[in-house]
């Protein structure tokens, strides 16, 4: 009887062990926010104070760039550390082009996501939110490392769900047959869920809102504190946004209530750029915005809050990248497992604790069909779709990329344009896209024709 009290004492603590020193992590994941549009950046018309918070008393990221200029396969270069770009996913899913009859749209099973990763190193893991990785079986988050799932698996959805008749709105793989709330608040719902029903384990809870991506829907309370603003879409916009913030805001008081604050890591960011004529979310200082690799399309808000660890008021204006988020996940719960795959992004940790300065200067990539660009500290070329003429801007000087120096930099813009013909000659070709007979990385019609796929 000692014996088995004993061995019962000792699994007990090897648990608790195990729980207080793996820290929980939550990743939300915004949706075409806008640059301009969060209180920290200096924006003044919409309410931001719970983002706010998280950026005040954590890490701002100055120069965070999301994966690509477009939502799926931004998602699928964070989910896997990796340029998505590897593995052909550079276009959202759900597209008629493909290279194969064969091909199918996701990200492949051949790469570990975040949540298979973690799952690994005894994590339990929700996926709360949009999908938008593929819509075969295989894809869907509880095939790919996530205990729970309660969200849509396309690139867009109605935030009144109400009885659901489309069924988008799933939990697991099953359609929600009613859902009353409005579909932000109802992930808001679901998270804090998850939290305190997972309060003694170490979890993972990846929240990819679908704000403030279109349909422009927001709740009639909501609207009612922007009637200063004149465009009634813009005021749409606001009141989605003042949603998502208040269910973060519920998230950061029920891990305060659960004394979990200082053992859980949040990251904020959004996925891409905001889309001023779309959505009507502002990037400036900015150029452009989704759908261009301009740094409107692609540079995002971006923080990490881990109070306890990380030093809040940090101000950081050296480049990252949505690559980096699993790298430094990793790091933060001290894998010490073998990876699966080579990861293309950068542990931050030891820029944010102080352990060292400022990361090495790196090229950043981007290739998105017709487009394309490079950057490191100082300088980012660039191709838009429509052109041949390339761009060059000093970018660490000239951040609304007013001034294009090509002719006065040439060195500088062959360095970089092999830089990237050399990075971009060693990933795979796009294996679908939406857009039909495109150029950019397809030279050979014959060998690579994208398939028109309708029957």
């Amino acid at each position: 009887m000692k014996n088995t009290l004993t061995l019962i004492l000792i699994s007990i603590n090897i648990v608790f062990s195990f729980a207080q020193t793996k820290p929980n992590i939550i990743l939300i994941l915004a949706d075409d926010l806008g640059y301009a549009d969060v209180g920290y950046h200096g924006g003044d018309e919409i309410p931001t104070p719970n983002i706010d918070y998280l950026a005040t008393n954590g890490v701002q990221f100055s120069t965070g760039y999301a994966m690509a200029p477009v939502c799926g396969p931004s998602r699928a270069g964070m989910l896997t550390g990796r340029y998505q770009n590897r593995f052909g996913f550079e276009d959202n899913p759900g597209g008629p082009f493909r290279q194969t009859e064969e091909t199918r749209q996701g990200i492949p099973l051949t790469e570990v996501t975040l949540g298979e990763q973690l799952k690994k190193n005894g994590y339990r893991t929700a996926w709360i939110g949009k999908d938008h990785q593929g819509k075969f079986d295989e894809f869907h988050p509880t095939n790919r490392g996530f205990d729970e799932f309660f969200g849509f698996v396309n690139g867009a959805s109605t935030y009144f769900s109400n009885k659901n008749k489309k069924q988008s709105l799933q939990r697991g793989t099953t359609p929600v047959n009613d859902e009353p709330e409005y579909l932000t608040d109802a992930f808001g719902r679901e998270a804090v869920k998850f939290i305190k029903e997972n309060k003694d384990n170490p979890f993972f809870l990846y929240l990819p809102f679908n704000a403030v991506h279109g349909p422009l829907e927001a709740k009639k309370e909501d609207l009612k504190h922007f009637k200063n603003i004149e465009n009634v879409k813009r005021r749409t916009l606001a009141a989605m946004h003042l949603a998502m913030d208040r269910n973060i805001g519920n998230i950061i008081e029920t891990l305060n209530d659960l004394n979990l604050d200082e053992n859980t890591l949040i990251i904020f960011y959004s996925d891409n750029g905001g889309k001023p004529k779309g959505n009507y979310s502002y990037n400036h200082p900015l150029k452009g915005g989704k759908g261009t690799v301009l740094d409107g399309g692609i540079r995002v808000p971006f923080l990490m809050h881990w109070n306890g660890t990380i030093e809040g008021g940090q101000k950081k204006d050296f480049p990252i990248a949505a690559i980096d988020i699993y790298p430094t996940i990793m790091a933060a719960i001290n894998s010490k497992e073998k990876l699966e795959n080579d990861l293309d992004g950068i542990n931050l940790l030891p820029f944010l604790t102080n352990e060292e300065a400022v990361p090495e200067d790196r090229y950043i990539y981007w290739r998105f069909l017709y487009q394309w660009a490079i950057r490191n500290n100082e300088w980012k070329l660039l191709k838009l779709k429509g052109q041949d003429e390339l761009e060059l801007y000093h970018i660490s000087e000239d951040i609304s990329e007013t001034k294009n120096v090509i002719l006065e930099f040439p060195e500088i813009a062959s360095k970089l344009k092999k830089e990237y013909e050399s990075w971009s000659g060693n990933m795979m070709q796009p294996q679908w896209s939406w857009q039909g007979k495109f150029g950019g990385p397809i030279n050979s019609r014959k060998k690579n024709q994208i398939i028109n796929n309708k029957k």
